[in-house]
């Protein structure tokens, strides 16, 4: 299981990850959430038309099926 401090640190790598969970999100998008778990949840609810706490299932469930970040990527 990933955390969400594994995915802010290492962006760049779960960035397409993040891209292909939830393909409606833009590269504009990706770059405004940065990491940022929030900015995430929001946009998930702009997008998909979801709820707040469904927005955050969705992304503990994306979490519990990612490997972490391989060492030394940034």
């Amino acid at each position: 299981m990933t955390t969400w401090k594994d995915v802010q640190q290492h962006w760049t790598e779960f960035k397409p990850r993040v891209r292909t969970r939830w393909p409606k999100l833009k590269e504009m998008e990706l770059e405004k959430i940065a990491g940022k778990r929030d900015v995430l949840a929001k946009t998930l609810e702009t997008d998909y038309k979801l709820t707040h706490t469904e927005a955050e299932k969705q992304i503990d469930e994306f979490l519990k099926a990612e490997k972490p970040a391989k060492a030394g990527a940034k």
